[in-house]
């Protein structure tokens, strides 16, 4: 009889992955919402697919590796049993997807793995993966490529013949020199709050202007006296200018704009009643 395999995913990734992309990953896998990934993710061994054949087992392992997660693979107790003629599905009911049948699947309880607590009780200790079917866990840690299969690493020769090394703590420059020392002070002093300095020393010199033909005017004064006079009206000569008829050509014949194009024939055509 053919062996048959149980499928669970207790939330382990694969090294090398992230886990929300993991998570976004099974999430598209199983057609899960935020709860059942919750529960996929929990650290305890959840069903994902019961009673499977070697093939669908080896389909599910490689689906969930490809997702960025590490499925565990165990011997089902008993193979299922196989009924010779499968009840005619009802019309009313329409067969479930694949990605349906496994989100239902792991958001159901897990009747087959036992809570530690339980297992304490009972004294049954939880099934370890059986190589059957050439399916098979390695340990933690266990190296998964071969020798010939990994890569060598690369071997740089540098050659330094002009660098040395240096003593631990060895300044790589030469020492900054001694910053000036500070002027000195002690001749200063500060004066109080809102004293008045004394004038500085300018070399600047001081203008003396006249001011001898200056002098104030009355207190009322509105200086209309200072005002720019009114200019004088402009007397021009138009004796011998007058004004052209309505419509005539102002402009001499040169410049006037002539239109020598001729206008467009009109013969054939006719008004219509």
């Amino acid at each position: 009889m053919e062996a048959h395999y149980n499928i669970y995913y207790s939330g382990q990734i694969l090294a090398g992955q992230e886990m929300p992309a993991v998570r976004a990953n099974m999430a598209k896998l199983f057609n899960a919402d935020e709860a059942t990934l919750n529960k996929l993710f929990s650290g305890r061994a959840q069903l994902v697919k019961r009673n499977c054949d070697k093939a669908t087992a080896l389909k599910y392992k490689q689906a969930i590796e490809k997702a960025g997660g590490i499925a565990i693979v165990k011997a089902a107790a008993t193979p299922p049993a196989v009924s010779p003629t499968p009840p005619p599905a009802t019309p009313a009911e329409k067969p479930m997807t694949a990605a349906q049948r496994i989100a239902a699947l792991a958001s159901a309880p897990d009747l087959s793995v036992q809570p530690p607590a339980e297992q304490a009780k009972t004294g049954e200790q939880a099934p370890e993966p059986q190589a059957q079917g050439g399916i098979a866990l390695a340990p933690a840690g266990t190296e998964v490529l071969r020798s010939e299969e990994r890569k060598a690493p690369v071997e740089s020769a540098v050659n330094t013949p002009n660098l040395e090394v240096e003593h631990s703590g060895q300044r790589l420059s030469e020492a900054p020199s001694a910053p000036p020392a500070a002027p000195d002070t002690s001749h200063l002093s500060e004066a109080k709050v809102g004293e008045l300095l004394p004038n500085l020393p300018s070399s600047a010199q001081a203008l003396n202007p006249d001011t001898s033909g200056i002098s104030l005017s009355p207190d009322g004064t509105d200086f209309t006296d200072c005002a720019a006079p009114q200019p004088s009206a402009v007397n021009l000569d138009l004796t011998g200018m007058d004004l052209a008829p309505t419509g005539a050509n102002v402009l001499e014949p040169q410049y006037q704009k002539k239109h020598n194009t001729p206008p467009p024939a009109t013969d054939h055509l006719a008004l219509e009643d």
